[in-house]
């Protein structure tokens, strides 16, 4: 199944360009609450609340994927249905030619799959099963008043939850380069904001507390 989240004026958009291509379910971004920036978290935990299979193929952004990415992500699946899984990729121009930013993650000195903390754990193409998103209750909304972070504070509660994260350097996507959103001034300034929150939640998962999101709620 296809599952895309976004905000709801642009569903047609969105089932016109590829609603020919590939059935898709269209699940519209939840409101806005006070103080938030985005909607990213509430709509990934709106997300998982749709997802029926038991692996999650997460993809977020304009992204050029291998044609046997799927496939790939299922072998991980079927060799350790506990493992979380992230890719690489730079960001190009439009014709994805021209490189504009460099993965700092790519590596070949540990070979091509391996595993990492949570901090390398992007989840621009992912993979992990669906019960772990069960287990640590989906993703802390509270990180849409920040920027960022909120896909590392996941992977840790996942990780303390008995799953473990690994990195394939082997599947490598092309995505296409946009600004920062709102602007790098309003960007780094919530960023900040997350950081804080992450700071805070770290500590309490070291202590084997704050293990859940809110897929609950």
């Amino acid at each position: 199944e296809w599952l895309i989240g976004s905000p709801a004026n642009l569903k047609s958009e969105i089932e016109k360009e590829i609603g020919g291509i590939v059935p898709f379910t269209f699940v519209p971004e939840p409101p806005a609450r006070k103080g938030d920036f985005y909607n990213l978290n509430k709509c990934w935990n709106e997300l998982f609340r749709h997802a029926k299979g038991e692996l999650i193929v997460n993809i977020v952004d304009g992204l050029w994927l291998p044609s046997d990415v799927l496939s790939s992500f299922v072998a991980h699946y079927e060799a350790n249905p506990k493992a979380c899984i992230t890719t690489v990729g730079n960001q190009y121009d439009e014709t994805l030619t021209l490189v504009l930013w460099k993965d700092p993650r790519m590596r070949m000195d540990l070979g091509s799959f391996y595993q990492v903390e949570f901090t390398e754990m992007e989840l621009c193409l992912a993979s992990f099963p669906k019960q772990a998103v069960i287990d640590c209750k989906g993703i802390k909304e509270v990180y849409d008043q920040g920027a960022a972070m909120s896909e590392k504070c996941m992977m840790l509660q996942i990780n303390k939850l008995g799953y473990s994260l690994w990195i394939d350097q082997s599947i490598q996507y092309k995505a296409i380069y946009h600004p920062r959103i709102a602007g790098k001034e309003e960007w780094d300034r919530h960023y900040a904001i997350a950081c804080e929150l992450f700071d805070k939640h770290f500590e309490e998962i070291k202590q084997g507390r704050g293990l859940y999101g809110d897929l609950g709620a």
